[in-house]
Formats: C-alpha cells, sequence, structure tokens
C-alpha cells in the first residue's frame, strides 16, 4: 500500500483541489487519530503522533494508492490551546464537512474506556443533519479486558445508534474493519 502526505489545510481557502474520494477521522484531541492512521496504511510516522493532546492544528490529507484520501482533522476538546484558536478549529473542520467535496464517510473516533462525550454526541448530531455517512471507532480497546470489550462496544453502539468498531493501535486490531467500511463508502479497488 502506498500512503503520503498530500496536504495540510489550515485555512479552508487553502484546502487541495478535490480529486479523489475522503474519508475523514475525527475525534477529541486524545483519542489516538493519528496512531490509528499510520496503523491503518501501515507506516510508523506518516502522520506525526504527540503525547501532547491537540498537536494536530489542520486538517491534513494522505493519498492512499492514489485512489483515496484519508483526511485527519483536528481534534476537539482536550487541547489545551486557546478558545479563540478551538473556535477557529471548529469553523475549519464544519467548513469542510459541508463544503462541496467528495466527501464520502466520516470515522468519529471515541476513547472505548470514556465512552461518548457530549463533544461526540454533538459531532455526531451534526453529520447525521448533513447526511454525512458516520460509523463510530472504539480506540484503545487494549485498555480494558477481553471480557470487558463487548460489554464496552455495545454499550457505545447503543449510545450512538450504530454499531461500533473495535479498535487497538498496540493489538493491531479492528484494521480490516476500518478498511471494509472504506471500501464500503469508497467502493473497491479494481
Amino acid at each position: 500500500m502506498e500512503a503520503a502526505f498530500v496536504a495540510g489545510a489550515a485555512r479552508l481557502d487553502r484546502l487541495p483541489p478535490p480529486r479523489l474520494p475522503e474519508v475523514a477521522f475525527a475525534g477529541r484531541s486524545n483519542v489516538g487519530k493519528s496512531s490509528l492512521l499510520n496503523t491503518v496504511v501501515s507506516r510508523r510516522a506518516l502522520a506525526r503522533v504527540s503525547k501532547t493532546p491537540g498537536r494536530t492544528q489542520q486538517i491534513n490529507f494522505f493519498s492512499v494508492d492514489e485512489r483515496l484520501l484519508l483526511v485527519d482533522l483536528p481534534g476537539y476538546g482536550f487541547a489545551r490551546v486557546p478558545l479563540a484558536v478551538k473556535d477557529a478549529w471548529r469553523g475549519l473542520v464544519e467548513g469542510y464537512l459541508t463544503a462541496p467535496r467528495p466527501l464520502r464517510g466520516v470515522f468519529v473516533l471515541v476513547d472505548v474506556r470514556r465512552g461518548l462525550a457530549a463533544d461526540d454526541v454533538q459531532l455526531l448530531e451534526f453529520l447525521d443533519a448533513h447526511d454525512i455517512a458516520t460509523r463510530v471507532v472504539a480506540t484503545k480497546l487494549d485498555k480494558l479486558t477481553r471480557g470487558l470489550r463487548a460489554a464496552a462496544l455495545a454499550g457505545m453502539a447503543d449510545a450512538a445508534g450504530t454499531a461500533a468498531i473495535g479498535f487497538s493501535v498496540k493489538e493491531r486490531l479492528g484494521a480490516a474493519a476500518l478498511w471494509q467500511q472504506i471500501d464500503g463508502w469508497v467502493g473497491k479497488k479494481n
């Protein structure tokens, strides 16, 4: 699989021209979006990973096999940045999500130990109101014992109103399910 960074945009007028189907990843600042992206494309450092929440401060576009773009959206919630910066990120993300682009779906990442927070529910409602295909991904599954995982995923599915994909970077769980959903949104490779 060939994956490469294409562009980063901190403003809507800097988004790359729409040319390939896009699948976006959204979630709280500490949910592990960059680590998940790296795992999904089997690359260690495609997306920059940091222990400090809020390091992704722009929309980042990554090409996969020249057939689609994976889009890493800035996180919300725990980032230690001024309120004005958080408001700018929100405007950027909402502007991207409602722009006339070939967006096929959005994965909303949620820490399985924390469950859906008010911000996550708000995002899911926004996506639903704009008829954007959505799937919840329960990250950090390895932080729970195997016995608690099924109950946590079922609880998250109930709260979200849709089945959640369990994901663990450490155990490399969930990547196949993500690709199955991506293929469903974008279409299979020829």
